[in-house]
């Protein structure tokens, strides 16, 4: 069981419209644009994820193709999700380690998401390489990382605003009381929303 343990590293990861974090030994190792650059003539070659495919986004010539793989904070094209997490993954250990270990990951879900989008983040997350894989809703997953007690008694209002969406969402008694997402968010306001 120890050798196992030692084997199986354990990353959080946050799956956005706009940016992708991936937190490992409590450090970002990962912050990069939710982007992957395929090849058109072979779909499953991945020319270039995050920062790099964010410069080839609309400049490149027609054998290359960029996909943002999530739309409204949910994956939108499954194929292109499960090329973008595995690459990312791969940036944790610039690296090849000897032994690859196997993944045991958390990933941050919108709270509005349905049962079939949860179940293509986890079907993702295991094409990826992922041997465990365990999603906590994102305003449940911020309310704990600032230290808010989710147990008590006391309804406590997280603002969600995304790259994608804007989730408002009331937490009581470790659970969800209310929650509702709007479509509006950073990569979709009109640059006239911020003249002064």
């Amino acid at each position: 069981m120890g050798l196992f343990n030692w084997f199986t590293q354990e990353i959080a990861m946050d799956l956005g419209t706009a940016n992708t974090l991936i937190i490992h030994n409590d450090e970002v190792a990962v912050n990069e644009p939710s982007i992957v650059a395929l090849n058109r003539n072979n779909p499953k070659e991945v020319l270039a994820v995050g920062k790099r495919a964010l410069m080839m986004h609309e400049k490149t010539h027609e054998s290359i193709r960029t996909v943002r793989p999530l739309k409204d904070g949910v994956i939108a094209d499954f194929n292109a999700a499960e090329l973008m997490i595995r690459e990312l993954i791969k940036l944790v250990y610039p690296k090849k380690p000897l032994f690859p270990p196997s993944w045991r990951m958390m990933i941050c879900i919108p709270s509005s998401i349905t049962e079939v989008e949860k179940r293509a983040v986890r079907d993702s997350a295991e094409q990826a390489g992922a041997k465990e894989v365990y999603l906590i809703h994102e305003p449940m997953a911020a309310a704990l990382g600032i230290g808010i007690d989710v147990e008590e008694p006391v309804g406590n209002m997280i603002i969600d605003i995304g790259g994608g969406t804007t989730g408002i969402t009331v937490i009581a008694l470790a659970g969800i009381v209310c929650d509702q997402s709007i479509r509006i968010a950073v990569m979709n306001l009109q640059p006239t929303l911020w003249k002064p």
